[in-house]
């Protein structure tokens, strides 16, 4: 069974049309990347597989559950059950410390857990840092803990929107190669990115241009 499946999903806000009935699946597994330029819809795209907005019309299933008809309630259920999000600005707490932050995930989910919180930092390489205020970070350490935060919870499905779009050369080298451990251990992975050299890792890519599919590649992964 996929893990995802889009059919006929469109976004209409007013007289734009931010997607243009969309269609793909996703299986267990897999690194797909949503690419395009600015305005192209894959943000938009993004939104809609996370649950955090819904299509105008079209279905979303996540694991055989159609989550179009839902509601926020339990649309939110499934989000933190099922779904872990890293974001481009990190949305860390600013006056929790690392491991707090990551805890923040699993009090929304079942319960706080400190020692499973700290093997998630140790997971993404930060057990050091783990009593640091995100402004006692570096860029490519609060993704890190973002990282950590998406993991706690064992998601079906990991969502990154630009995860190294605020970082330099070096820290988004580790970021990509956790990513790339995390698909080595079978993790489900769907990333939006407009960079060529961040996209290309992923087994598929879907193109998007002014709403719609463009085309669907296939590149040819070096190191993976």
């Amino acid at each position: 069974m996929s893990i995802l499946d889009i059919t006929g999903v469109s976004k209409i806000y007013g007289h734009l049309h931010a997607l243009q009935d969309i269609t793909f699946s996703v299986g267990p597994g897999e690194w797909l990347s949503i690419m395009g330029s600015s305005g192209s819809g894959k943000s938009t795209m993004l939104n809609m597989i996370g649950l955090l907005d819904k299509p105008t019309s079209g279905t979303i299933r996540i694991e055989g559950t159609d989550t179009t008809s839902l509601s926020a309630r339990k649309l939110t259920e499934i989000r933190r059950d099922k779904i872990g999000l890293v974001f481009q600005q990190f949305h860390l707490v600013p006056h929790l410390t690392a491991v707090e932050n990551v805890m923040v995930a699993q009090y929304y989910h079942s319960m706080p857990d400190e020692k499973e919180a700290l093997a998630a930092l140790k997971r993404v390489r930060l057990e050091g840092r783990a009593r640091h205020l995100p402004r006692q970070l570096s860029g490519g350490e609060q993704q890190r803990v973002c990282i950590a935060r998406a993991l706690i919870n064992y998601p079906s499905l990991i969502l990154a929107d630009e995860p190294t779009g605020n970082l330099d050369e070096a820290n988004e080298k580790i970021v990509l190669e956790l990513f790339r451990e995390l698909h080595q251990e079978g993790h489900t992975i769907i990333m939006v990115t407009h960079a060529p050299e961040v996209g290309d890792l992923a087994e598929r890519q879907i193109r998007l241009a002014h709403g719609k599919i463009r085309e669907i590649r296939y590149p040819v992964r070096n190191g993976i």
